[in-house]
């Protein structure tokens, strides 16, 4: 386990990406306070792929008890952005579009998944999709990011 797993007591899997961007990703992601903020925890990077979990409690819950529209999107866009790190770039966001399907539940543990679906030089486009542990949809997401850097060179 490397320095920072240790420091944020994860335990992610690596889905075979590149060692190099993996431990960079854990390594950004480890000094980001928003991430620790949040409460969104890694669970598993690949090549294009991101997933992520976060537990529905009184930090990013709205007046009723479920998830946050706003912690919903902040789930969504850090699942796509990252998904574009495994390419092995720095991203920002562009544009996302959010569909919200079902209210996350308190005490429900969130399963979100971020894909890169086209990479180009510049640009890059993702999804994302959110689950309870039932399987149930909570919300979808789409993308546009822009190129920043070379994740290794920053």
């Amino acid at each position: 386990m490397s320095i920072s797993q240790t420091r944020m007591n994860l335990k992610v899997e690596n889905l075979g990406l590149d060692p190099d961007i993996f431990a960079k990703i854990l390594e950004l992601y480890q000094d980001n306070h928003y991430a620790r903020l949040t409460g969104i925890k890694i669970v598993a990077i690949g090549q294009g792929k991101f997933i992520a979990e976060m537990v529905v409690d009184k930090n990013n819950s709205n007046v009723i008890g479920t998830l946050h529209g706003g912690a919903t999107a902040t789930l969504i866009d850090v699942c796509m952005g990252m998904a574009c790190f495994t390419k092995g770039v720095t991203v920002v966001t562009g544009n996302i579009n959010i569909s919200y399907l079902s209210p996350g539940r308190a005490s429900n543990k969130i399963i979100a998944v971020g894909q890169v679906i086209r990479s180009g030089k510049t640009t890059f486009f993702a999804e994302a999709s959110l689950e309870d542990e039932k399987g149930q949809i909570i919300a979808k997401g789409t993308g546009t990011f822009f190129r920043k850097g070379n994740l290794l060179s920053e």
